[in-house]
C-alpha cells in the first residue's frame, strides 16, 4: 500500500511516521524544505514544492497512490483548492482531507473529499469520554451518541463466567474483545471467567458505556 501526504505540519508528519512504521510506502510533500528534511530518512519519498500549483501536483503521479491525504488544516483556502484539484482535475478516487472547523468540513465536502478527518475534535471527544468516566480508558465515536470503548470490566462481574453475565441484557452493550495483561481475545468464550484487572472492548450507546460500572 502507498499513501501520499500533502502538508507536513504536526499532523502530516506524525501520520507519515506512523504509516511508515506500519510498512506503508509514503510520499511526503511540503513547500517548507525544513519540514521535508525532518521526514526524509523515515519515509520512502519526500518532495519539496507548492501543492497549489497544478503542474507540480501532476508531476507527483498521485494516481499511482492508493490514498492521498490533504493535511493542510490551517490554510482553509489552500486545502479546499488542493482537494478540488485532486478530485476534479486529477480525478483521484480516494482523497482524505483534514478539516479544522465545521465550515472547513462543509467546504471540503463540496470540494469532493472522500474522507474527512478533524483530529482536534476527535481528540477532544475521546478525552471528554475518558475524563467523564474513570473506567473508560479509550473511546471511538461511531456517531449518533454511540461508540466503542475500552473499559475496565465491571467489579461485579469478577469471578463470573461471561456467559452467565448476560452482558447485552444487563449492561446494554456488546462485548467485542477481552484484554488481559498483554493478551487480547476477540469474542471471548462464554465459559471464560472474568478476572480482576480485565478490560473489555465494548460497543453501545454512550450513556450505557458510562454506566457500565454501576
Amino acid at each position: 500500500m502507498n499513501v501520499a501526504i500533502l502538508g507536513l505540519g504536526r499532523f502530516g508528519t506524525q501520520l507519515a511516521r506512523e504509516l511508515a512504521a506500519l510498512g506503508v510506502d509514503v510520499l511526503g510533500v511540503d513547500r517548507d524544505g525544513a519540514r521535508v528534511n525532518e521526514v526524509v530518512e523515515t519515509i520512502l519519498l519526500a518532495a519539496e514544492g507548492n501543492v497549489e500549483e497544478v503542474e507540480f501536483l501532476e508531476s507527483l503521479s498521485l494516481h499511482n497512490y492508493d490514498s492521498v491525504v490533504v493535511a493542510i488544516g490551517s490554510d482553509v483556502a489552500t486545502s479546499v483548492l488542493v482537494t478540488l484539484t485532486l478530485k476534479q482535475r486529477l480525478r483521484l478516487t480516494h482523497v482524505v482531507a483534514k478539516a479544522s472547523t465545521g465550515e472547513h468540513t462543509r467546504a471540503l465536502e463540496l470540494a469532493g473529499a472522500d474522507v474527512l478527518v478533524n483530529p482536534e475534535r476527535e481528540s477532544a471527544e475521546r478525552l471528554a469520554h475518558t475524563l467523564g468516566s474513570s473506567d473508560i480508558t479509550d473511546y471511538m465515536s461511531l456517531g449518533g451518541a454511540q461508540g466503542i470503548a475500552r473499559v475496565r470490566a465491571p467489579y461485579s462481574a469478577t469471578g463470573h463466567a461471561i456467559g452467565d453475565l448476560d452482558i447485552a441484557g444487563r449492561y446494554n452493550v456488546f462485548l467485542l474483545a477481552r484484554l488481559r495483561d498483554t493478551s487480547v481475545t476477540f469474542n471471548p468464550d462464554v465459559e471464560e471467567t472474568v478476572q480482576q484487572g480485565d478490560f473489555w472492548i465494548v460497543a453501545g450507546r454512550d450513556d450505557h458505556l458510562r454506566d457500565l460500572q454501576q
